[in-house]
């Protein structure tokens, strides 16, 4: 398992890159993206592409976009992104040690049609 990127809310993607380009010197390393499927707007940041840790940026979509109410909470952190080689043997690993599992897998339209799920984990120990 290995940590690939940060994914940070922004309200506006355009507004995004501008202030992390000013505060972190990050670049695109890609193109802004439409994930229909998430309904976010999002966009790959950092200093090179072999950046070992990268910034995703993600803007919601539309009115409908799941990230609307956590915006409204001021929320900017939204998900530690974590690669791994059989996303279901790490699903069910996590739901053994604890995870909800909150969404299953589907394609991540930024990420090469990869598949992504989303998991919830609260500290208990």
């Amino acid at each position: 398992m290995k940590l690939s990127h940060v994914g940070i809310l922004v309200k506006d993607i355009n507004e995004g890159i501008k202030h992390h380009e000013a505060l972190f010197g990050y670049r695109k390393l890609g193109e802004i993206v439409d994930d229909p499927i998430q309904r976010v707007q999002v966009v790959l940041m950092g200093h090179t592409e072999d950046d070992p840790v990268k910034i995703e940026l993600i803007a919601p979509l539309g009115p409908d976009s799941p990230v609307i109410d956590l915006l409204k909470k001021r929320q900017s952190l939204y998900h530690l992104c974590f690669e791994v080689p059989d996303i279901e043997a790490a699903k069910a690993k996590a739901r053994k040690n604890g995870a909800i599992v909150i969404s299953q897998p589907v394609e991540a339209t930024l990420f090469d049609q990869r598949r992504i799920c989303f998991l919830f984990t609260r500290d208990h120990y």
